[in-house]
């Protein structure tokens, strides 16, 4: 089916709002707002701006959690044909530099806890209270008291060129429209609409930048996914992947507006919130981190939910375990869902996701599914554009979701975005994986993460797995080791609570005996150590820098 991808994201909200009205589109903490209501919001937003100079091209940060402001200020820079430079809310102070300075931001949006990140900076800045839109109910209240006990000690002032509260930023945005209107709505779809800031595993992070049509593309693979079958009036969103990363931004955030469904905001995952709002608002489009449904799973927070108009449920993000997959399988079909656990694979300099599984068949195991409307995939010989067949190769993808590239960085766009014989240019990913015969991808390993022993190739993640059938572990991670100029293994365990008391040498004996039965002798860890809990990432990768 072909979908109208050639629009700013601002045109395809605008379509929504005259559209739905009056229907809800966000739900926040017990609060809701129409479409109309967040349309105002929008358009004020957007004068305000346009009241303190921002105008088309200038890119402006947004240093924000998934709140009503947040979202508002995504797509009132749209409107204005400015960029939005999306930065982790929990961001330090050199971090919210560098990305200030890499996009030369003269404006920026921030929530209680980011302000003091931006301190001593010449730059216009907006203080969004994540309370602001709480219900002015009792239970708003409560909300209030909660949040101001659970970030004291946590914010401090900044000193910056301006500062303006978000109430008085709305007030500026009223004034503008009485005096010059609304402002006009600016830009094209092939313009740059998002600067989405990399993990900076390998030094500094990188600008990814996406044009609005590369999020509309990516944001309308979904509806591909299940048939275009939205209903518009029951369907709901859980909007609690983070929209300063791809996956939220247009998978979460955007397929909302494109589908003109509400969706419900939370600006952290909170299993129990979370789980509590998908029964309230019978959300039937969840998507998460591998993390947050083992949570979900283990307190048994949607045990005996109501899942029979469940459309779409499914985790990216990382590696997701295939004992997780068959847990929330069972879960899925306890419940009266119809459809399965999925899993997806993608990477932000293609906005996120360009592989699902089939919702409507279980996946083989280690499956990260097929390639998504309008995506095409191969594998290649690392290092080279050769294509290889029936053999493990760095994967490669030719999408309209591609990035432009790296912000002010041709260096590291040319080696990722490489043109192949066929004359057209693949994004090279940087991951092994394996196609068969069917199209099925299965995904092997980060290359950085592929280790050489003996001349063997090993695979840290098929270890892992191998590892999380014991009932003793809950999770492990795998690195390598230098040890005398070779590589050894070193896992990392973290006991499952139910055998917290189980001596450590005791579990090491039958871990290593576990291991010489099940895996080859290359693959055997020269060394376990035993950790409360793997380190994670802003985002909730495992951070392997750390345990490295």
């Amino acid at each position: 089916m072909a979908y109208d991808t050639h629009r700013t994201m601002y045109n395809v909200f605008d379509a929504a709002v005259k559209e739905r009205q009056d229907k809800p589109c966000f739900h926040y903490y017990g609060n809701t707002l129409s479409w109309l209501e967040v349309n105002d919001i929008v358009n004020e937003c957007a004068a305000a701006m346009a009241a303190n100079g921002v105008k088309e091209g200038d890119r402006v940060v947004i240093c924000a959690p998934n709140m009503p402001q947040c979202i508002a200020a995504i797509y009132a820079v749209n409107k204005l044909g400015a960029i939005a430079s999306m930065l982790h809310p929990l961001s330090v102070k050199s971090e919210a530099e560098h990305c200030v300075n890499l996009v030369g931001a003269k404006f920026a949006f921030c929530f209680d806890v980011s302000e003091k990140a931006f301190d001593g900076m010449d730059i216009t800045l907006v203080k969004c209270p994540t309370a602001y839109y709480f219900p002015k109910t009792p239970l708003g209240l409560i909300y209030n008291l909660g949040y101001k006990k659970k970030i004291k000690g946590k914010t401090a002032p900044a000193n910056v060129t301006k500062k303006i509260d978000w109430a008085d930023f709305i007030k500026e945005g009223k004034q503008y429209i009485k005096e010059n209107g609304v402002p006009e709505t600016a830009g094209k779809a092939e313009d740059t609409a998002a600067i989405m800031m990399t993990g900076g595993t390998t030094g500094n992070p990188k600008g990814v930048m996406l044009s609005n049509e590369n999020v509309n593309c990516l944001s309308y693979q979904l509806f591909d996914v299940i048939n275009d079958d939205f209903d518009k009036d029951r369907d709901g969103m859980l909007t609690a992947l983070p929209v300063f990363h791809g996956f939220g931004f247009a998978l979460c955030m955007h397929v909302s507006m494109c589908a003109g469904i509400a969706q419900t905001l939370f600006p952290q995952f909170d299993a129990r919130m979370c789980s509590q709002a998908i029964k309230k608002y019978g959300l039937n489009f969840v998507f998460g981190v591998p993390d947050f449904f083992e949570k979900v799973y283990n307190a048994g927070y949607l045990k005996g939910v109501d899942m029979s108009r469940m459309k779409l449920i499914g985790s990216g993000g990382d590696v997701v375990p295939y004992s997780l997959t068959e847990k929330m399988d069972r879960l899925l079909k306890a419940n009266g869902a119809k459809c399965h656990f999925v899993s997806g694979y993608g990477l932000t300099e293609c906005v996120t996701v360009c592989t699902f599984t089939d919702p409507m068949r279980e996946a083989p195991q280690g499956c990260i599914g097929i390639p998504c409307y309008r995506v095409e995939a191969m594998t290649v010989k690392p290092g080279t554009t050769q294509e290889v067949k029936g053999e493990d190769g760095e994967l490669c993808i030719y999408a309209p979701t591609i990035m432009q590239g790296y912000y002010h960085d041709p260096d590291e766009t040319a080696k990722v975005l490489v043109e192949h014989d066929d004359g057209r240019v693949w994004l090279h990913t940087g991951d092994m994986c394996f196609i068969d015969e069917k199209g099925d991808i299965y995904y092997r390993q980060r290359l950085k993460r592929v280790y050489k022993i003996s001349g063997y190739l090993i695979y840290p993640s098929f270890i892992e797995e191998s590892f999380r059938v014991m009932s003793e572990i809950y999770d492990c991670c795998v690195i390598g080791k230098e040890d005398g100029g070779k590589i050894m293994l070193k896992l990392f365990v973290v006991k499952n609570k139910k055998y917290a008391d189980i001596p450590e040498d005791e579990l090491k004996d039958k871990i290593m005996a576990f291991a010489n039965q099940n895996l080859s002798k290359w693959s055997i860890p020269r060394e376990i150590v035993f950790i409360n809990e793997l380190p994670r990432t802003k985002i909730g990768k495992v951070d392997f820098k750390k345990l490295s």
